[in-house]
């Protein structure tokens, strides 16, 4: 497997002034992927406490080495995603409280009841999510005319999405090679990923007054359908998933991450 996985840490600056709308004509964008930096330390906080949970279990020295690299990249994420809260904080977003609750009742609780391979199968299964995110938002150019700020952040945590995105699922074929973990992994995951990153940008959208407004109803369409062709190739991603032979390597987009 020709994979490599640098941990690099995030150095631009992310100094005040970003705008609101920061990919200029398209509020809805730019609120679904402020939604999705308010969710991104508490899942990437997840990915990491479950992968240290498996170290100890592990024998495979390849794959215990990837797992560390793994974590030194999610936890950079983390980080460089907070930093761009002050930004939403001095842009008045109300979100915190809702950032304290997910964090609480999804991730804490589930780390609490679920057993370590039902936690493997869930990050396995964000992190495909995270992939084809990545995958579509790079190779569609969707950021091109972003404020270059934002255009960093978000592109640089996407190109290490796709870098590491083997790691997940063979450490669930490692740790429980079993389908129905993984349709498990799936079916309680799925859902509630776009329930909350739908819901926060919603909440986003109401706060800057402009969730009604016939624009914005245009240019969810248009991510949705025509533009940007996200629902149907969200299905075709996630279906990929659910084929007994799915392999992320087989999305070959290492070329596209590397540059």
């Amino acid at each position: 497997m020709n994979e490599t996985i640098t941990p690099r840490r995030f150095v631009s600056k992310m100094d005040s002034g970003i705008p609101k709308h920061w990919l200029p004509g398209n509020e809805f964008v730019s609120s679904l992927l402020n939604a999705y930096t308010i969710l991104v330390p508490a899942n990437e906080g997840f990915y990491v406490r479950t992968l240290k949970a498996c170290m100890p279990h592990l024998h495979d020295d390849g794959l215990r080495a990837r797992c560390a690299q793994f974590i030194h990249q999610e936890a950079q994420h983390g980080v460089a995603h907070v930093r761009y809260w002050d930004n939403l904080d001095e842009q008045g977003y109300r979100f915190r409280k809702f950032e304290r609750n997910v964090d609480k009742l999804v991730f804490r609780t589930m780390e609490k009841a679920g057993p370590l391979w039902l936690r493997v199968s869930l990050v396995s299964c964000v992190e495909h999510i995270n992939a084809y995110v990545g995958h579509e938002f790079l190779s569609q150019e969707v950021l091109a005319a972003a404020d270059p700020r934002v255009k960093d952040l978000m592109e640089w945590h996407f190109a290490e999405e796709i870098e590491h995105r083997r790691v997940a699922f063979d450490l669930l074929q490692h740790v429980a090679p079993s389908y129905p973990v993984r349709l498990l992994g799936f079916a309680l995951t799925v859902g509630l990923f776009y329930l909350l990153m739908g819901g926060q940008a919603i909440a986003l959208l109401r706060q800057d007054g402009l969730l009604w407004r016939k624009k914005t109803w245009s240019q969810i369409r248009s991510h949705l359908g025509s533009g940007h062709h996200m629902f149907k190739r969200t299905l075709r991603h996630l279906l990929d998933y659910l084929r007994p032979g799915f392999h992320p390597s087989q999305m070959g987009d290492d070329e596209m991450a590397a540059k």
